[in-house]
């Protein structure tokens, strides 16, 4: 089982490689951070796509999650703590593993640096270097690495300026945002009816729910009239009759019980997974504010050059939806004064929250374009 330390040689993530691509000296390394309960295997199906698309993915476990270190009682109680400060503080530990993990990998595996075309201009093609991928709730411990960039260790920072190429928010959760719900969408964690046990058991169907398209992007503004309304009136296609087929049936119905085991871990849900949705939301919102406008405590921009984006799919439940929609709207705002990270937002049609296990090859190649 592959390691990698993070911090000494006493915190490990486990992660899997898809390796590099044959004869290529110029591939692009994709770190990808699942999110919620769902482990690193979740993308899996991706990986005999990777080496046509010059990419070499590298799937990461999270703390906790099998393979990886399990939190210390100490690491537990800064997660559940109530203080902001502290939350704030175990967020940023986590940014910081992913940093330190991305060196270490670096320099034991000497991936190439980011090699820019010889075409000229400032519209060339580049290669080589690494992406850095979070989806849904994973977005909560990679977005932490570009708001306390000032706190990775100045040497990994300046060995990272050869190589961080771009930084991919997929299909963002809504807590990571630190945004308020959208009144009438439904989602397990929110329902005070259901028992921990239930809440956790029906979020991981109804995450990977099919929901009618929106018929609107994140370009739109999400207080523009009707547009609460339609995100709260979206269905699940296969709880309706006329619209219901195969292809639109829940993602962990097609999964099968053998292989739901693997991707699916409801004991670390229970453990510790469940304190990352109730940090204060003004904690993340604070985040998202320095990752975006900001970089750093005193305000310069570290790794200004990087390209950033933001991937939604279209089928997705509404809560991902209206998290694209306000993140946008904070780039919008901030672009317009002349300050921040100018993001990239790609919808990705006809896809619901898991494109990357539904349609791998799709969702591959979808991702080597944006990077």
């Amino acid at each position: 089982m592959p390691h990698c330390a993070v911090d000494g040689d006493s915190t490990l993530l486990y992660y899997e490689d898809s390796g590099v691509p044959s004869g290529s000296t110029d591939y692009v390394t994709v770190f990808l951070v699942h999110g919620t309960m769902f482990s690193s295997a979740i993308f899996r199906p991706m990986m005999p796509y990777a080496a046509h698309h010059n990419l070499r993915l590298v799937l990461i476990n999270c703390r906790d999650y099998p393979g990886s270190t399990l939190y210390s009682e100490s690491e537990l109680g800064s997660l559940s703590s109530t203080d902001p400060a502290i939350q704030s503080s175990a967020l940023q530990a986590r940014g910081l593993e992913f940093a330190e993990f991305i060196r270490r990998f670096i320099e034991t595996q000497r991936i190439p640096p980011i090699i820019a075309s010889r075409s000229g201009g400032g519209g060339g093609r580049r290669s080589g270097g690494f992406t850095l991928l979070g989806w849904s709730s994973g977005n909560c411990q990679t977005i932490p690495l570009l708001s306390y960039a000032d706190l990775v260790p100045e040497a990994t920072r300046k060995l990272l300026d050869a190589y961080f190429r771009s930084f991919v928010m997929y299909d963002i959760s809504l807590p990571a945002t630190g945004e308020a719900p959208v009144p009438g969408v439904w989602v397990p964690f929110r329902d005070d009816t259901l028992s921990p046990a239930e809440k956790f058991s029906q979020f991981s169907e109804w995450v990977s729910y099919y929901f009618t398209p929106t018929g609107f992007d994140a370009s739109q503004d999400i207080d523009s009239p009707g547009i609460k309304e339609a995100l709260g009136a979206r269905i699940a296609l296969h709880t309706d009759k006329k619209l219901r087929s195969s292809q639109r049936t829940p993602t962990v119905h097609r999964i099968g019980p053998e292989k739901i085991r693997e991707v699916c871990h409801v004991e670390v849900m229970a453990r510790s997974q469940k304190y990352y949705q109730v940090i204060d939301p003004a904690v993340y919102r604070e985040i998202v504010r320095r990752a975006i406008l900001q970089g750093s405590a005193d305000g310069g921009m570290i790794w200004p050059n990087l390209k950033v984006a933001l991937v939604w799919c279209d089928m997705t439940n509404s809560d991902v939806v209206s998290a694209a929609m306000k993140l946008k709207a904070l780039v919008r705002q901030s672009r317009a004064k002349g300050e921040g990270r100018d993001v990239a937002f790609h919808k990705l049609e006809r896809a619901n929250h898991f494109a990357h296990w539904d349609e791998p090859e799709r969702f591959t190649s979808l991702l080597a374009e944006v990077i």
